[in-house]
């Protein structure tokens, strides 16, 4: 997926440029975590971490994946990374953004079952 939005292109630059950021993406491209467990994992201060993640989703480069309840009625997210990959390129002046979008069990499974039933 070709990224060609100068805001979206400004904002995972951004994101990719700063330290904590970088390592919040890379940790949650594998399988969605919550915030204080990506704090703990790159040793990043907590308050920190939840900014930064609060900047992520703001610019879709994380995503809620789903919503827990515990029994206490306390509510954490899961986050996991919107993209797997990406590769930045200038070409002729204008910097470029190629994505592999990091899709989900769930995603893939509708995914190859929608195209599964095309063929029938």
């Amino acid at each position: 997926m070709e990224i060609t939005e100068p805001a979206r292109i400004q904002a995972l630059v951004h994101g990719l440029a700063d330290e904590y950021s970088r390592k919040i993406i890379l940790s949650a491209i594998p399988k969605s975590k919550s915030v204080e467990d990506m704090s703990k994992e790159n040793d990043i201060p907590l308050s920190t971490c939840y900014r930064r993640v609060h900047e992520l989703l703001d610019a879709q480069i994380l995503l809620v994946e789903r919503i827990i309840i515990t029994p206490d009625g306390k509510k954490y997210e899961l986050l996991r990374s919107a993209y797997r990959a990406m590769n930045v390129s200038f070409d002729g002046g204008v910097m470029k953004v190629d994505a592999v979008i990091n899709e989900d069990v769930a995603e893939k499974l509708k995914r190859l079952w929608g195209t599964m039933r095309e063929i029938d």
